[in-house]
């Protein structure tokens, strides 16, 4: 773009006429259901979500994607969190509170299950094919879900390969042992055959 174009575009940008054009369509975008104000400017919430596995060495759970990319950054690490909007910090808590009130201690938070209560218990479903707070990251995290499920079984798969051989070994240990028959020399195996009968005619 030629210096002079960008010039005029800017001064544009400053008069309070596009100002005000721009906060009315930021208001209008804000009320869509299943659009969200965020924090992950040109970056996608799938690239977020990348690279956060990286940072994490595990693939993060619906909630924490959501913190990271609704959450404005801090100054000081002291500071409470500030929300780019109350509906993201409702829906957040919101997906908190389902879990205190609905799932026992035990059960583990794994991908699928905090996307299907993501999906289905806390923002209502879909919308156009969206889901709030995911932005375009749906096919990625049905990827990433299938993909920890073929984790998982490969991995209680190897867990029941690796009980099952330390049973076998469990098992030869406790047989009896029987002891091998002595070497005997040759001879002694000539005598066996002569005193053998043959008692058929």
């Amino acid at each position: 773009m030629l210096p002079h174009i960008f010039d005029d575009l800017r001064a544009y940008w400053n008069t309070e006429k596009f100002k005000a054009i721009s906060e009315q369509a930021k208001k209008a975008r804000g009320i869509l259901k299943g659009d969200s104000f965020h924090t992950g400017g040109a970056k996608t919430v799938g690239k977020i979500t990348r690279e956060m596995t990286k940072e994490l060495g595990c693939i993060p759970i619906e909630p924490e994607v959501f913190k990271k990319t609704h959450v404005k950054k801090k100054e000081n690490e002291s500071d409470s969190d500030v929300w780019v909007e109350e509906r993201a910090e409702r829906a957040f808590n919101k997906f908190h509170q389902y879990i205190v009130e609905n799932l026992d201690s035990s059960v583990k938070m794994t991908l699928a299950l905090s996307t299907q209560i993501w999906t289905e218990k806390v923002v209502g479903g879909t919308h156009k094919g969206r889901v709030y707070g995911r932005g375009s990251q749906n096919d990625l995290t049905s990827a990433l879900a299938e993909s920890e499920q073929r984790r998982v079984a490969k991995q209680q798969n190897i867990s029941e390969t690796v009980q099952q051989i330390k049973e076998q070994v469990m098992n030869l240990t406790r047989r009896p042992t029987t002891s091998a028959p002595e070497d005997t020399d040759d001879d002694s195996e000539e005598e066996e055959e002569e005193d053998f009968v043959d008692v058929t005619p």
